[in-house]
């Protein structure tokens, strides 16, 4: 019996991780239009590379990547808050850098941002506002000040906050909790695609449709040349020589020379 067991584990495999450091870098596109179709990055001497921030001509695309920032009328990489003016001071609150946790926030030198201040919950309901750190917020619940750290499903205490913070990290309000959803919990082939952790310390699993039910996945053969890249995450990409859905990592380009 427990060999038996232990073959049956064996057969089913582990559950598929994808991650953000394993997804595929513009380097692995090799036409313009797939390299146009790719937030990031352009098509320059006939290769695909990633955008400098300077190549950003859109305020909103520029302020959505982690180490840019819109200044006047140009994008360019974030340096500090204190160098940035803004018609509408509240735009202060739209810059910074991700990767380094600095945000910025409206001084009160009108249009001109500063960094961004955080300040100790209170212990009274008046006090009990904004956040304590990037992601330690004070909420007021059951008639006391809560520090609530919002990157994780099962700290989102109320169905508002769940629905808040929690729909863009994969939680859900379950039984009268905030839970991680999981693959199961899709009943649509077209949500079946991936299940969210902690968006921080996890990574995501890869969910598949079986015909009947959401499950996870231990692989990537249940997808195609249509929906391989964007379903994985961005960790696998479709080749076209082999016909395979291969992961970044291993994945070699194609050139002039070998394709057919």
């Amino acid at each position: 019996m427990i060999i038996f067991v232990l073959f049956c584990l064996t057969i089913m495999g582990d559950s598929l991780r994808v991650s953000y450091n394993n997804q595929c870098t513009c380097s692995k596109f090799s036409t313009d239009s797939s390299c146009l179709q790719q937030t990031g990055c352009i098509w320059k001497s006939n290769i695909c590379r990633a955008r400098e921030c300077s190549e950003y001509y859109n305020i909103d695309k520029c302020n959505g990547v982690a180490t840019c920032s819109w200044s006047v009328s140009k994008c360019e990489k974030f340096t500090k808050c204190s160098d940035y003016f803004m018609n509408d001071s509240f735009d202060c609150y739209k810059i910074g850098d991700q990767n380094l946790n600095l945000f910025c926030q409206p001084s009160e030198q009108g249009n001109q941002c500063q960094d961004a201040k955080h300040q100790e919950c209170g212990n009274v309901k008046e006090d009990c506002v904004s956040f304590e750190s990037q992601w330690r917020m004070c909420y007021w619940n059951n008639s006391k000040c809560n520090i609530v750290d919002i990157r994780y499903c099962d700290q989102l205490q109320t169905e508002e906050l769940c629905f808040i913070y929690g729909e863009g990290l994969g939680c859900q309000w379950k039984n009268g909790k905030c839970t991680v959803i999981q693959c199961s919990d899709y009943t649509f082939e077209s949500t079946c695609v991936l299940q969210r952790q902690n968006f921080i310390e996890d990574d995501p699993l890869l969910c598949r449709w079986t015909g009947i039910k959401c499950e996870e996945a231990q692989d990537v053969s249940h997808l195609d040349f249509s929906n391989c890249l964007v379903n994985s995450f961005y960790n696998y990409i479709w080749d076209s020589i082999n016909k395979q859905c291969v992961s970044c990592q291993t994945y070699v380009p194609p050139t002039s020379e070998t394709i057919p």
